[in-house]
């Protein structure tokens, strides 16, 4: 029996980093994966989300789609969070709704009873706000980009106090395993942009195995420092002497 695809959850909201979802995407929809190992699908409140990078994208799904069905999110084995400069983050915390339900998705996916395998819970960049703004990173050691850590501390803390729970350990690192939950999810986190890409190399390795993740990183020509990969090196930078001398003159 053919075994079935690892499913994966993208949820995007307004203004999200293009490469923090792309770079998952690219990882796990790579060609040197059999092919459907991974199946990706992207979430949002409305039908069509644009990216900071002015780049739109259609949905697969709605978060009130599979925030009225436990039993249709259960179906995923994985999701992972993509963030967004801090103005878009502070939009979703801010707001009424959670970003269109984005929060409840979170908070619901990280409470979900054990599957027959871990269920993982991965947030890229600072898609890390959303987890610790619902309370997924209490007790447990998370990341962020480097310039948004102190704002993480500020959303964990402040998650802990109002629910008299314990706080976060925030760290700058490229990813972080937290460990799982509860309920058996395991939690990971990562630092900005290109660390999303090697923490989801690592998650590779873990669900499927190093070997295809190595293989992965070589593919991309990724210089992946976790596995030591070889890599192409150097670069070569030509210049048009005759022309610089003609600007200089200018």
């Amino acid at each position: 029996m053919a075994q079935s695809s690892i499913k994966v959850l993208l949820p995007i909201f307004p203004g999200f980093n293009t490469l923090d979802l792309n770079g998952p995407a690219e990882v796990l929809g790579n060609t040197a994966l059999p092919p459907k190992t991974f199946s990706i699908t992207v979430a949002s409140a409305t039908e069509l989300t644009t990216s900071y990078e002015n780049v739109t994208i259609k949905r697969d799904v709605s978060f009130s789609e599979l925030r009225t069905s436990k039993s249709k999110l259960a179906e995923y084995d994985v999701l992972i969070q993509p963030g967004a400069a801090q103005h878009a983050i502070d939009a979703v915390l801010d707001s009424s709704d959670g970003g269109g339900g984005l929060l409840e998705l979170i908070k619901t996916f990280s409470e979900l009873e054990r599957a027959s395998s871990n269920r993982w819970l991965i947030s890229i960049c600072t898609g890390a706000h959303f987890l610790g703004a619902v309370g997924v990173f209490s007790g447990k050691m998370a990341t962020t980009h480097w310039r948004a850590l102190e704002k993480l501390k500020q959303v964990c803390a402040k998650y802990a106090q109002k629910q008299g729970a314990k706080d976060a350990d925030v760290v700058r690192k490229r990813w972080v395993d937290g460990g799982h939950n509860a309920k058996g999810v395991r939690i990971a986190s990562s630092g900005g942009i290109s660390c999303g890409i090697d923490c989801t190399l690592w998650f590779l390795s873990e669900r499927v195995g190093m070997n295809e993740a190595v293989t992965v990183a070589t593919t991309m020509d990724y210089d992946w420092k976790f596995a030591k990969i070889d890599v192409t090196q150097g670069e070569i930078v030509e210049r048009n002497e005759r022309m610089e001398t003609q600007d200089l003159d200018a």
